[in-house]
């Protein structure tokens, strides 16, 4: 029974080392993406290309960064979370913000990452968009105020101080 149980948290750590290491290649995959459109933008201006797609690239450029170093970043600690053995990220040999700590603080670090994520996304999309805007342009704004509100609501609501993190 004990050999069971072993290999199943053994499938379980390699099902999520998987999913964290495809989450580092894609970020890996938008950064390449990013210098691709990068190039692109410089290409534009140095031809005195209409200045919005100019502006359109950089601004995409900015967006896949981000969420590049988003999803790369949430990727070692989900692995250092889960993954490395607790001898391993106990010691000083990995950086303190990628030390795992609780589920709570994973959940708060993605969910602001999410909202960092769309209110950049948001941006992008009113820089490319036509002059006449329509009232579906809403919606982003109104999700990222429930998802800021609902990250407020959180337990760890990445507040560093207050009533709800002095009791926990």
């Amino acid at each position: 029974m004990e050999t069971a149980m072993r290999a199943a948290g053994l499938a379980f750590r390699a099902i999520i080392a998987l999913a964290a290491l495809g989450m580092i290649g894609s970020g890996l995959v938008l950064l390449g993406e990013a210098g691709t459109n990068l190039l692109a933008a410089a290409r534009a201006m140095l031809a005195n290309d209409h200045a919005q797609s100019t502006i359109s690239l950089v601004m995409k450029t900015i967006d896949e960064c981000l969420f590049a170093v988003i999803i790369t970043l949430l990727g070692a600690k989900v692995i250092a979370s889960f993954v490395l053995a607790e001898r391993v990220t106990a010691g000083d040999d990995l950086p303190s913000w990628i030390r795992p700590s609780e589920m709570g603080e994973l959940k708060s670090t993605f969910c602001q990452a999410i909202l960092v994520y769309l209110i950049v996304d948001f941006a992008t999309d009113m820089a490319t968009a036509d002059s006449k805007l329509e009232p579906g342009y809403l919606v982003l704004p109104a999700a990222i105020l429930l998802i800021a509100g609902a990250l407020k609501l959180m337990p760890h609501g990445g507040a560093a101080s207050g009533p709800q993190s002095e009791t926990h």
